[in-house]
């Protein structure tokens, strides 16, 4: 039985699920931030309380935590070296808590915890090589190696959504610069070049929500892009440009068998997964359009937790 926290920047996804991959019981809460990360550790603390509430089990059943952290993460000692969504640098997370939960804690990139269950029970299966991109607050991405995820140096490989694409006229990243992949495809993004649209199509279902609720999300672009409304695949066709350059550009070096898209921000479907293919053979090899390298992922809002699981899974047997 592993407890497993998704960590994003606007909700945790938690859950208990054990050595099967099944998941048994899960929360999903608005993440405390602020830069305080011990608002965070007390988040865990409650929510393993609750899920051991619904799964009816003690937390003496319980025989490791893992945690997914949108950032740079130092896999070896457990610390965060920097989560620009969260606030938070040189946290070190695993000690933390571990103290607070008294049981192992294994902390990896939320990307890298998605990619492990996407491998091992999603749409990854089989398959030993393979980049998983996840788009939701920001835009995250994990990378497998012969079955292996690969963290790199100070935790930084995957970091696809800090992938600078926009060099002229870009907007300003939390990270710091201008122009990375996620001020352009992520959740966020979606929903600022919605607000966009929105003032800039008056008519149109974007602007209705608008003026209705006061915002536009990643999700109401995606619902009216169904519906037909142009303003919104407008958003979503820069977006799908942007994630399909960027997508070429890491196929290029890193070769996966197969390409994973999942998150929040994929709620679109093949909306945003059509051109994005389009885009990516656009910048690739000739000698692979024909090839299905990128699907949509098939565990969901589960992906993270189901990987986290794996993780500790595989932490314990190496012990």
């Amino acid at each position: 039985m592993y407890l497993c926290f998704d960590v994003g920047g606007t909700n945790i996804k938690s859950g208990l699920v054990d050595a099967n991959g099944t998941v048994l019981a899960k929360r999903k809460v608005a993440t405390r931030t602020g830069g305080e990360a011990e608002q965070t550790f007390r988040q865990f603390q409650e929510l393993r309380e609750a899920l051991c509430n619904e799964a009816k089990i003690a937390p003496g059943e319980i025989r490791a935590a893992s945690i997914g952290i949108p950032g740079f993460v130092e896999m070896e000692t457990g610390r965060v070296t920097r989560a620009v969504n969260l606030g938070w640098r040189d946290v070190p997370v695993a000690e933390k808590a571990s103290a607070m939960l008294n049981v192992p804690v294994f902390v990896i990139n939320d990307a890298n915890a998605a990619a492990l269950g996407e491998m091992w029970r999603g749409a990854g299966k089989g398959v030993n090589n393979l980049l998983c991109i996840t788009i939701g607050t920001g835009v995250g991405g994990g990378v497998i190696t012969n079955g292996r995820i690969v963290n790199g140096t100070h935790g930084l490989a995957g970091e696809i959504g800090h992938f600078r694409v926009k060099i002229e006229g870009g907007r300003p990243c939390n990270c710091g610069r201008t122009g990375c992949l996620e001020t352009e495809a992520s959740a966020s993004a979606l929903a600022y070049y919605g607000e966009q649209a929105a003032k800039a199509h008056p008519k149109s279902l974007l602007a209705e929500q608008l003026a209705r609720e006061g915002k536009v999300t990643g999700k109401v672009v995606a619902e009216a892009a169904r519906k037909g409304d142009e303003a919104a695949r407008s958003v979503l066709a820069n977006a799908a440009y942007y994630l399909g350059y960027a997508l070429a550009g890491a196929y290029t070096v890193t070769a996966p068998a197969r390409i994973v898209i999942g998150g929040g921000g994929a709620a679109a479907g093949s909306l945003l997964l059509e051109p994005t293919v389009r885009w990516f053979h656009e910048f690739t090899l000739v000698d692979i359009q024909k090839t299905e390298i990128i699907v949509p992922a098939v565990l969901g809002n589960d992906a993270g937790i189901v990987g986290l699981a794996k993780l500790a899974e595989m932490n314990l047997l190496a012990q």
